[in-house]
């Protein structure tokens, strides 16, 4: 019973290094393995690309001591004209436009007698004729409805021959109709 009243310690469990060891060693060292060949394979990968890298320098040198200095000089000067002609261009007034839109806006009983044009307002003055009020107002409202213009102003009537309606017309038209062609 005196067996039962001492206390006897429990035996301690001990972490078996032979087995948990060896297979952790095994491990880490397939890990090494597996990285010193990814670091292998990078160091070729590396060395393969600057010899590619330097062959397409010395090919790029080769190409550039065969060009004419005659030849670079006039493509330098091409491009320095068309950047000119470019912004030329750019600022240009295509006035041919707005005849354009005249013509496709007319009445064919109205006839335009007289016309000025003035580039900084974008603004056609006009003097006409027309055989009757109800000509003159359906040619107003066929320019109201006209996109490229922006406000169209009457006024000036008049009459003229015996059986026409003399008329004065202001056309302002949109910036984009003068900077394009259409």
């Amino acid at each position: 019973m005196a067996e039962f009243l001492i206390k006897q310690d429990a035996p301690a469990r001990r972490f078996d290094f032979e087995r948990g060891g060896s297979s952790f060693f095994f491990g880490s060292f397939v890990l090494f393995l597996l990285m010193l060949a990814c670091l292998g394979g990078l160091i070729v990968l590396n060395k393969t690309r600057a010899g590619e890298r330097d062959r397409i320098v010395a090919e790029n040198q080769s190409k550039e001591e065969n060009l004419r200095p005659e030849l670079l000089n006039s493509v330098a000067v091409l491009d320095k004209r068309l950047k000119n002609l470019r912004l030329i261009l750019g600022s240009h007034v295509f006035v041919s436009n707005v005849f354009k839109v005249i013509e496709q806006n007319t009445h064919p009983q109205v006839r335009f007698t007289s016309f000025s044009f003035t580039t900084d307002s974008r603004k056609v003055d006009m003097s006409g004729e027309t055989t009757s009020y109800t000509a003159l107002s359906r040619q107003i409202n066929i320019l109201e409805r006209e996109p490229q213009i922006e406000r169209v102003e009457f006024g000036g009537l008049s009459t003229a021959e015996e059986k026409f309606v003399g008329f004065k017309l202001s056309i302002i038209f949109k910036p984009t109709l003068l900077s394009i062609r259409q």
